[in-house]
């Protein structure tokens, strides 16, 4: 079979699709920050682990990954060591998730007074953020998650809200968990939505 062409004054559909098409691929890579690789596909949840058991309460929707409250948590097929993770994130009433780090830690986000961007169990270190720096729910909040070397800084909306605190993972401050691994976006325990989107990792 030849290649089509068109007389040159015919209205020729590449004429004003490949513009298009090419703008669009511009507006997406412009959306990525240099030196970040996206977490999130298009329309699936390809790049994580349990992506074909995870589908049925996880689904991407125009960009956004969004949990119904059920299901289980959405682990990386990757694992990582030192990166910076950003995301936005937002929680409506009784919203409660969070990110594992590598060993197992989590970094909170949840609808209460003490604020997100905290470890949840950290008995030898502060569990609570410095500052609450969480948005009204229903607002789309920023995370910058930093992890080096076993310590981690994080940012919630451009306010630190915890800096250099080492990794330690359990009740018993002696406890650590591995310095490499993947990461998991928690389901809430609540039965509730959240929503991502703008996943982005960059190894250090």
């Amino acid at each position: 079979m030849g290649i089509t062409s068109f007389p040159p004054n015919a209205m020729n559909p590449l004429r004003w699709f490949l513009p298009l098409l090419l703008l669009a691929v511009s507006v997406v890579a412009a959306d990525v920050p240099e030196g970040f690789t996206p977490l999130i596909a298009a329309h699936d949840l390809s790049g994580w682990q349990n992506a074909a058991t995870a589908a049925e309460h996880w689904k991407v929707e125009n960009g956004e990954l969004i949990n119904d409250g059920q299901g289980a948590d959405l682990v990386t097929a990757k694992s990582y060591r030192n990166f910076e993770l950003r995301l936005e994130w937002k929680i409506p009433v009784r919203g409660d998730s969070g990110v594992y780090l590598p060993g197992g830690q989590q970094v909170q986000i949840w609808a209460k007074d003490s604020g997100s961007g905290g470890f949840v169990y950290n008995h030898k270190y502060t569990v609570s953020p410095s500052v609450v720096a969480d948005k009204p729910l229903g607002e789309w909040n920023t995370f910058v998650i930093r992890l080096v070397d076993g310590k981690v800084t994080v940012t919630l909306n451009d306010k630190v809200v915890m800096q250099d605190v080492p990794v330690e993972k359990g009740f018993d401050p002696p406890m650590r968990g591995p310095e490499e691994g993947a990461l998991r976006l928690q389901k809430s325990p609540h039965n509730v939505m959240t929503t991502f989107r703008n996943i982005f990792i960059r190894e250090l």
